[in-house]
């Protein structure tokens, strides 16, 4: 009876084996320098699978050698000293090649090896592993160590003290050596504190593949301090002449030798045996790496070092001469032009990775293989081991827990092509390994890392939906099967995933879960709605021949359908797309569409208010967002959307949404997505109008001049209240007015009686400005109603009344600045095309005009013609004047006319001219609004046909009469004509 415990009784859920390991193993195991593993032998035999790489004598071809191969090159009858180089980019097994030459040469040959890690600099190497080698096998003191140990310590100690020394040194040899170099006491001291920071360089961890010399090529031609030849000498000489002459002083001060003098006589001293030295990585001091190549390559019998050397191809360029290439040997770790190795393929990916998670179920005797040639069997666990009591895991992945093929081999397919190294694909299934481990996640595939890689197996919307875990677990774990992806039922119970209330797409069985890879196939007649999840019962046909969904009205694509696959093509690449768009051009396309169309229909169109006629033109050729990740910056009317905001079934949604959208428009359905992400993105709607105004209306570098402390709303009430005056300029404007007019349904315009007026206190270019103005008031108006409106008929009165008290319109129209203005794009603009900054000028232009209008159109004598002429006209008396007149004939025929025309007019006629010129007397008074008012009225009032026509009665008012009043005229005239 098996003792597996379930998920229930367990604390992990998980392998028994995972309570024995710590995070300090994991990390050893996987760590992605092989040195670490090769320190443990057990360890490093264990997880080390055969490799090959490919001869580097003939670049030309890519014929591999095996790793033993390399190994035998290495025989104890060689004369001279031997080299193996092995080169290539980082993470392809140059430092495994490395470990495994050296496990064997002193494993099991017993061949003295000196091991250059990758973190030694030249000064370590120098004072500390050669000589510590050399007292290791002679039991003597390296004769010049100490010399190595001063020159560092006073390095560490006193850097500046030797980089004085060893400049001026320099600059004296130089000179000795009839170069003609002259430098300044400034010059001098830049020179000795560059040369420190070397120096430090030198006795520092060295940084991976880093060549530290004291004065390169590039280093001359780029630190003008460094060129102090005079003569016309080449760089590269100057710069190699001087690097030389450092060196060589930092040397004779401390009689310390070069690299190769020390080698050759720690050498010397080995007689019945080869010392191997090891360079994990050949980045030392490059004049050093000369010298040393130099002696490696020298042919002289009594030399008896075996080296192996690896590095990228930037760091053994020095090693690539023509007699090196005649005597070393190299070899390519990966192939030419790419990060993939001859030894890792999909076919390998999964026995490459095995060993590493089958030694944490070594220690017991669970795991056990056969790996005689290139196989690499797992052998049955022994009677008492964990995993034969156990009896959870199936053989085909009980060393791979939580692992299993599929999953590790679509880990290596999934990594781009330059990454498909053994490096990156340990570091994944660490990585992996480690969430699960420290419970991160509570199934492997659901592990951040792998969000960026590129898996295509994807399954049902509603499995998204409702169970993610399972769209994890199919996509990494599961077998495609026809519509279905199958997954081991064991790695559902030993990840604690609910099997219950799941959705129809998934079937619990006693051995696997089956999951449908679309919404689906449920059987082989029987289809559902990809929307609403509908049986194909509920399928109609219209006459038009389309296929809908009875349930939702979702249009049912055949399955040749082009679209369908593009969808589907899309929805695959969601998860891998979200780590890296560009990577995904296609699904990153029809995403970005079907965001900014989404944006487009939940804003009408880019309005910056809901059902107002102010929008934003954007560009069609631009989104009105970015991503967080995005190497461009928001511009001001872009918004950031992070991706990682969306869920995942949304996205796919959303991708579909954008497929339909480029591919077959009429089949996208708004409502469905706006009903399911339609909060998300009404937030995402509301930021972009948000950012719009702040970068265009409410900026403080728009409309007004900088010390305004206005904003948009204040510019359309202080322009609004301005047009009201230019439609009727006989009501002093307040709150209770706008309301009125507001709630009028006659459209604003220019009055009638202000328009010749107006040609005449204005210059003859300012007057069209007050058309223009008027021909964007209904525009003006609804946004009025949309900013201080209770309800759709109605201001709200208070508020207006509380603005025009702290901002005068005059004064906000007044602050409006012509280069603030210009800041406004001209994308900003109202439903017919006018553009804010447009109808910004013309207010600007009108405030302007209205400042002539306060200074030349008040009419003052007709103010007072109408209050001391006219007022106090009883309009019934002059009628019946003028009736009895017309009964003489002697009566002056001009003065009767002029009285006919007078007698059209009502008292009514005469009292609102009247309160036109009150209005305008009071006023003329006030702030410039109030005198603008009062100028327009006096204009309308000059204007009034009334006043115009008693003007023209001959002997009234201005036609030379002393009289007070035209009443009292008549009155004079009368008992002349009146019985």
């Amino acid at each position: 009876m098996s003792t597996y415990t379930t998920p229930a009784e367990s604390e992990f859920g998980r392998c028994p084996h995972f309570d024995a390991v710590d995070e300090k193993t994991l990390r050893r195991l996987f760590s992605k320098v092989a040195a670490v593993r090769s320190e443990d032998y057990d360890l490093f035999s264990f997880t080390h699978r055969p490799m090959d790489v490919y001869d580097g004598s003939d670049p030309r071809t890519e014929r591999t050698v095996s790793e033993d191969k390399v190994y035998r090159q290495f025989t104890e009858n060689r004369e001279g000293n031997f080299v193996v180089v092995i080169e290539g980019v980082v993470g392809t097994g140059k430092s495994e090649l490395c470990a495994y030459l050296s496990h064997r040469l002193e494993a099991e040959d017993d061949r003295p090896t000196l091991h250059i890690d990758k973190n030694d600099d030249l000064m370590t190497i120098l004072s500390e592993r050669i000589p510590e080698f050399y007292e290791e096998h002679f039991d003597e003191e390296l004769p010049g160590a100490s010399d190595f140990k001063n020159l560092k310590s006073d390095i560490e100690d006193n850097p500046q003290t030797v980089a004085n020394n060893a400049t001026s040194g320099a600059i004296l040899n130089l000179k000795r050596l009839d170069y003609d170099v002259s430098t300044t006491a400034d010059q001098e001291n830049e020179i000795r504190d560059y040369v420190a920071d070397k120096l430090v360089q030198l006795v520092e961890r060295g940084e991976y593949d880093r060549k530290v010399q004291f004065v390169g090529d590039k280093e001359y031609e780029q630190n003008e301090d460094l060129q102090i030849f005079e003569d016309d000498v080449h760089s590269s000489e100057a710069a190699s002449a001087f690097d030389a002459e450092l060196w060589r002083e930092v040397r004779d001060r401390y009689n310390t030798a070069s690299l190769d003098n020390v080698l050759e006589h720690v050498g010397s001293r080995f007689e019945d045996t080869r010392p191997v030295l090891v360079f994990e990585d050949f980045s030392i001091a490059a004049m050093e790496a000369e010298k040393l190549r130099n002696y490696m390559e020298r042919d002289k019998t009594s030399d008896n070092w075996d080296f192996i050397i690896a590095g990228t191809h930037d760091s053994t360029e020095i090693l690539h001469t023509q007699t090196a290439g005649d005597r070393f040997k190299f070899y390519q770790t990966n192939t030419p032009n790419s990060n993939s190795v001859p030894f890792l393929t999909e076919q390998t990916a999964v026995d490459f990775v095995r060993p590493y998670l089958g030694y944490m179920k070594k220690h017991d005797g669970s795991v056990r293989y056969d790996s005689e040639g290139d196989s690499f069997e797992l052998l049955p666990a022994p009677s008492g081991s964990i995993c034969a009591d156990c009896g959870f895991c199936d053989e085909s992945f009980r060393d791979l827990y939580p692992f299993n093929k599929p999953f590790l081999r679509r880990i290596y397919t999934s990594l781009e092509e330059d990454q498909q190294s053994p490096r990156e694909l340990v570091m994944v299934v660490f990585e992996v390994l480690r969430d699960f481990y420290e419970g991160f996640v509570h199934a492997p595939s659901s592990a951040d890392i792998l969000k960026p890689l590129r898996n295509t197996i994807s399954v049902a919307d509603s499995v998204y939906d409702e169970a993610e875990e399972y769209a994890d677990l199919a996509k990494w774990y599961g077998i495609e099967d026809g519509e279905s992806v199958v997954i081991d039922r064991k790695f559902v119970d030993a990840f604690g995933l609910p099997i219950e209330n799941l959705p129809d797409e998934i079937s619990i069985g006693d051995d696997h879960i089956r999951v449908q890879k679309t919404g689906g196939t449920i059987g082989p007649e029987k289809t559902r709605c990809p929307s609403c999840n509908a049986l194909s019962s509920e399928f109609r046909t219209e006459q038009s021949g389309r296929v809908v969904c009875g349930s939702c009205g979702e249009e049912i694509s055949p399955p040749d359908d082009p679209v369908v696959g593009k969808i589907k093509n899309a929805k695959e690449e969601v998860d891998s797309w979200l780590e890296n768009p560009q990577k995904y051009p296609d699904t990153n396309m029809y995403i970005r569409r079907g965001i900014k169309d989404l944006l487009e229909h939940l804003t009408d169109g880019f309005r910056l208010y809901e059902g107002q006629p102010l929008l934003y033109k954007l560009s069609s050729q631009k989104d009105p967002f970015v991503y967080p990740d995005s190497t461009d910056s928001p511009e001001p009317d872009q918004i950031i959307i992070d991706r990682e905001e969306f869920q995942r079934s949304d996205l796919r949604q959303l991708a579909e949404f954008g497929v339909r959208r480029v591919e077959k428009p009429r089949s996208a359905n708004y409502e469905k997505l706006r009903s399911r992400i339609g909060t998300q993105l009404t937030g995402y709607a509301k930021r972009w109008r948000r950012r719009i105004f702040e970068t265009q209306l409410d900026n403080e570098n728009s409309l007004y001049k900088q010390h305004a402390q206005y904003d948009f709303s204040d510019f359309i009430l202080a322009s609004y209240a301005t047009l009201v005056v230019l439609d009727d300029p006989t009501t002093p404007v307040t709150a209770e007015r706008l309301n009125e007019r507001f709630q009028d349904p006659e459209d604003l315009s220019l009055d009638l009686d202000l328009k010749s007026g107006l040609k005449e206190v204005v210059d003859k270019d300012d007057y069209p400005h007050f058309t223009t103005a008027m021909n964007n008031a209904a525009y003006v108006e609804s946004l009025v109603g949309e900013l201080f409106g209770v309800s759709a008929s109605s201001l709200d009165v208070p508020h207006v009344r509380q603005r025009l008290s702290q901002r005068s319109p005059y004064q906000v129209l007044a602050m409006l600045g012509r280069q603030y203005i210009q800041n406004v794009e001209a994308r900003v603009r109202f439903d017919t095309g006018h553009n804010v900054k447009d109808f910004a000028n013309t207010m600007y232009d009108v405030r302007k005009a209205l400042d002539d209008v306060v200074n030349r159109g008040y009419d003052a004598e007709t103010v007072k013609y109408v209050t001391t002429t006219i007022e106090g006209t009883d309009m019934g008396r002059i009628n019946e004047i003028y009736n009895n007149l017309t009964a003489y004939n002697g009566v002056d025929p001009d003065f009767r006319e002029a009285l006919a025309k007078v007698c059209q007019h009502s008292n009514e006629d005469v009292a609102d001219a009247i309160d036109i010129a009150h209005l305008a007397r009071e006023l003329s008074s006030g702030d410039t609004f109030d005198q603008a008012t009062a100028a327009l009225a006096s204009q309308k009032l000059s204007n009034l046909k009334l006043v115009r026509q008693f003007e023209e009665v001959p002997f009234a008012g201005k036609g030379g009469t002393t009289t007070d009043s035209i009443g009292a005229a008549f009155r004079e005239v009368s008992q002349y004509y009146v019985e």
